[in-house]
């Protein structure tokens, strides 16, 4: 039997204020790792369990959706496939990216959760309400979040946090 996970009064009033979860790709949706063919084509894992959190978080009125400081077609094509509410790429300036975003979508910083796994990430995770990272993030990047998932990169970071706010909003 799995062992309940103890959150804090803190980290669930941030869950609560939940109306979107914006997302970095690589080592949060996928392991990080970069496979190339001799052709230059480039491969990625997905875990399913990601992506059957979309729909039931949409139908909970949770805006989703991908700010990734690195460009890929794999990432554009994943991110339609499970109709995501946007997929921004190619992003060196987060912080300015998020914040159009929140305006955009008529959200407040607060009620943002962002899940980032490196460096240029931490302005980001520092500035939402919710600041999450996969267990196999570095050191200096989960101290700055207020939640690190128990699961690694591309196995399932985006289905821990979309559990945690669809069990809160049912408590």
């Amino acid at each position: 039997m799995a062992q309940k996970r103890k959150i804090s009064g803190d980290t669930k009033r941030r869950l609560a204020d939940l109306k979107a979860i914006f997302l970095e790709a690589d080592g949060v949706l996928t392991n990080g790792k970069l496979i190339y063919d001799l052709n230059g084509t480039e491969y990625k894992q997905f875990h399913f369990r990601d992506a059957a959190a979309v729909s039931p978080l949409q139908k909970a009125g949770v805006v989703i959706g991908v700010v990734s400081a690195r460009e890929s077609g794999i990432v554009t094509r994943w991110c339609a496939d499970l109709r995501m509410d946007f997929c921004h790429q190619g992003i060196l300036d987060k912080v300015s990216t998020v914040t159009k975003l929140a305006a955009h979508y008529r959200l407040k910083l607060k009620e943002i959760a962002f899940v980032g796994s490196d460096f240029n990430d931490i302005p980001v995770l520092e500035m939402v309400g919710l600041g999450v990272t996969a267990a196999d993030a570095p050191d200096y990047v989960r101290r700055a979040c207020d939640l690190v998932t128990r699961a690694k990169g591309g196995n399932g970071v985006f289905r821990e946090l979309a559990d945690l706010l669809l069990q809160k909003r049912n408590s």
